[in-house]
């Protein structure tokens, strides 16, 4: 089987995603992060004044990497570029408009791909890949595929990313920095923004390779104000009028235009004009209410009472208000040419402008003070009878909810984090106080998990504790049978991704014990990690009777990633065996799963990556099974899976030794055995190693005579305890310890398990490390 067949990915591209048949009304799509109004520019108001000198010097920056309007709010950025866009007739424009829901890196990027993808079809595929796999996720793991990606555009795109101020996530300004400097010659980016982004602005400026657009060349003229109150407006205001206004506010546009919509009907415009002075929240604050109070009531209160929401349409501001017609008022308020933004062309989908919806909110809180929270719960309501679950948690939180947000995110954590938005689920319970997620072992867990996929493996163990320490206060919803039960569940997968595999086999056998009559779902998550387990310490028998069940043709998966892994670890096995067709057809199926349901970038998919490069290289085919195991290692090694990052990296030590590469064999081997000593029970790695060093010719020097090390005895260290530790630190393996002493290697495990717990270690290099401190008699503490 080629690697090509194994690394396929369904061609679906994030244009095809948002079309798909919609979830709610609100625009979201089941099981993918994208929201189709950001990849579009906002509908141009009617009317508009025409920024032509502006429009044709962003036309003009064609060298330019980076072009960057920068300006604070009002100064017409999105206004300018969207003209600019629609004007384009030269070369293809993509449009993202993003807000304070991208900061998670899975969602920015699915978006900021699809924003190319609608203007590039099937850009992004392979970084797709990467951000669809359910696991680990690094900020930086699309990186290398969307660079190769958009250097493959076959002609020339500008991407606009407006509102960009608002990403404070600085894994994701790293990212975008990186971006910025390996853009590749097909794609330009412009970044609208209220502040300068942290990106190397000098650097890129002195080597000519941006261009920018501030504040002081967006203000406008007097000829521009003229146009914009007289024309557009209609307020047939004299020239010393016109000039008076363009002074007082200098050139703004928001308080040029707030100014012109509060002088429609009046009479003493000039006495208006000259009793105004004041800084920008001045001009908003007393322009805008003059504009409020002129309008009909049942408007006003729609503006009011809907300035809580992001994003507006008629049913939801129907729900919001209590109220029914909103879809008629919304477009009657577009038509008035207030700060209403069509999202979409149907004019479905609306947002204000971000000044005036912080002074209608400004406005709600003085006119009806303690009103929002109602408004946000109403808002939580109508989001969740729709299936918006995040909108609805976002909202439930801004409404005081918090005890309401807590059951949201227990019985809708996996489904978001499964679509990637594992930081976003970790910034909602940032927002519950630290009492409500320590106070309840659901929360404690769901901590656990979001720290097991993000790399930060030393946290788990800490949640597994605090989850342990309490009660849950309510039950996983549409999760695993009980809160035991996901404990063991994560302490098994947690266990296997740090290399002890006696300890994720005792918790893999009790979660599919409690899972027995548990939700296929969670079912299929115990019986493939118990049958991984037993894969990776060798007992085919068993582990193929237990992942038979999982891959079981008379259903269909209920988990597609398990699934996919049950299936490559069952490839594996028939390897093993040498059974090589019943392999073939295991990592065909393995390949199949994970390709239709975009799973192909996950650590899980390892397994049956490696076999592949195993087979490929039992033929010869040396090139083919390099990048094969090349490519298994980047997915260990980005799901920080030891097991199977140590597996790859002998692979790869087995196809270089075969191709006569010695050196690169024992820097392979090295680093293999560096990460296998980090793991408590690496199972047969063990004897892998050996077999790879036999085929390399390479060993590990061997020792003198042993001499007792004399371990002591802290806390009732056995003499076969202390026996074990002793072969162990002169460099015995898990195999060769068992042989010694006549033993099984269940006992050996079982000896080191309760010898690391009571001399106070983790792993077999700590215990090394304690042994040598002991035989020199230092004091030191492990």
């Amino acid at each position: 089987m080629s690697e090509q067949g194994l690394h396929a990915v369904e061609r679906t591209s994030p244009a095809q995603l948002t079309d798909r048949a919609l979830a709610t009304s609100a625009g979201t799509r089941p099981g993918t992060l994208i929201f189709s109004s950001k990849l579009h520019p906002p509908a141009t108001r009617r009317g508009i004044v025409v920024r032509q000198a502006l429009l044709d010097r962003l036309s003009a920056e064609m060298s330019a990497r980076l072009v960057l309007v920068a300006a604070p709010a009002g100064w017409g950025k999105t206004s300018l570029l969207c003209d600019w866009c629609a004007a384009s007739e030269t070369e293809r424009t993509a449009w993202l408009s993003v807000d304070h829901g991208d900061n998670d890196p899975v969602r920015f990027w699915a978006h900021l791909i699809a924003a190319v993808d609608t203007v590039s079809p099937g850009i992004g595929t392979a970084a797709l890949e990467v951000l669809a796999a359910p696991g680990v996720k690094t900020a930086d793991a699309v990186l290398d595929p969307v660079i190769n990606d958009f250097g493959r555009m076959p002609v020339r795109v500008t991407l606009v990313v407006d509102d960009y101020h608002l990403i404070t996530n600085q894994a994701i300004q790293e990212c975008v920095e990186f971006l910025v400097e390996h853009l590749p010659p097909t794609l330009r980016l412009v970044l609208a923004t209220r502040s300068d982004p942290a990106l190397p602005l000098a650097r890129l400026r002195a080597r000519g390779q941006m261009a920018e657009i501030r504040a002081d060349e967006l203000r406008f003229s007097e000829a521009e104000t003229e146009e914009l109150l007289n024309e557009t407006l209609g307020l047939a205001l004299p020239p010393e009028e016109v000039h008076a206004l363009q002074q007082r506010t200098e050139g703004w546009a928001a308080g040029l235009y707030l100014a012109g919509l509060s002088l429609r009907g009046r009479k003493d415009t000039a006495g208006i004009i000259r009793a105004f002075s004041g800084n920008d929240r001045q001009i908003v604050d007393y322009f805008a209410a003059e504009v409020l109070a002129g309008l009909p009531p049942r408007i006003r209160s729609l503006l009011l009472r809907t300035s809580v929401l992001d994003r507006l349409a008629g049913p939801l501001c129907d729900a919001v208000t209590g109220a029914d017609g909103s879809q008629r008022l919304l477009e009657e308020i577009e038509r008035s040419q207030l700060f209403l933004v069509p999202l979409d062309n149907a004019r479905h989908w609306y947002r204000y402008h971000t000044l005036f919806a912080e002074m209608l909110r400004r406005e709600l809180d003085q006119s009806e003070p303690g009103l929002a929270p109602l408004l946000h719960r109403r808002a939580s309501e109508w989001h969740r009878q729709h299936g918006s679950i995040a909108e609805a948690i976002g909202h439930a939180i801004s409404a005081g909810d918090l005890a309401d947000a807590r059951e949201l995110i227990a019985s809708h954590w996996y489904l978001l984090v499964h679509e990637g938005l594992t930081e976003t689920v970790g910034s909602w319970l940032d927002c519950l106080p630290p009492e409500m997620v320590v106070e309840d072992a659901r929360m404690c867990l769901i901590r656990g998990f979001l720290a097991r996929w993000l790399g930060r493996l030393d946290e788990v163990e800490p949640w597994l504790a605090a989850a342990a320490a309490t009660a849950p206060k309510g039950p996983f919803t549409e999760g695993p049978t009980s809160v035991k039960s996901a404990a063991f569940m994560l302490r098994a997968g947690y266990c296997h991704m740090t290399g002890d595999l006696a300890g994720a086999e005792t918790a893999s056998r009790r979660a599919v014990e409690l899972e027995a009559a548990g939700r296929p779902w969670w079912r299929t998550v115990a019986l493939a990690t118990l049958g991984a387990n037993l894969f990776w310490r060798g007992q085919d028998a068993e582990a193929c009777s237990i992942l038979e069940q999982v891959v079981e043709p008379t259903h269909p998966p209920a988990n597609k990633i398990y699934s996919s892994w049950a299936l490559g670890c069952l490839a594996a096995i028939s390897a093993r065996r040498g059974d090589l067709e019943s392999c073939e057809r295991r990592l065909q199926q393995a390949t199949d799963l994970a390709t239709r349901h975009r799973g192909g970038g996950h650590w899980m998919t390892a397994i049956a990556v490696l076999t592949s490069a195993d087979l490929l290289a039992g033929r010869g085919e040396l090139t083919e099974a390099e990048q094969a195991a090349l490519s298994a290692l980047e997915r260990a090694e980005r799901g920080r899976a030891r097991i199977e990052t140590a597996c790859a990296l002998l692979c790869l030590a087995r196809i270089s030794s075969q191709a006569g590469n010695t050196d690169d064999a024992r820097a392979r081997i090295s680093q293999a055995r560096e990460l296998i000593g980090k793991c408590a029970a690496p199972g047969v790695l063990t004897g892998l190693l050996t077999a790879t060093q036999d085929m390399a010719g390479q060993h590990p020097p061997t020792p003198g005579p042993r001499q007792p090390s004399h371990v002591p005895r802290p806390g009732g260290l056995t003499g076969r305890e202390a026996q074990v530790l002793e072969l162990l630190a002169v460099g015995d393996t898990n195999n060769e310890i068992a042989a010694e002493l006549v033993v099984s290697i269940h006992t050996v495990e079982r000896h080191l398990q309760n010898a690391y717990r009571k001399i106070g270690v983790r792993n077999r290099a700590d215990a090394a490390a304690y042994i040598v401190r002991a035989a020199l008699n230092t004091p030191e503490s492990p």
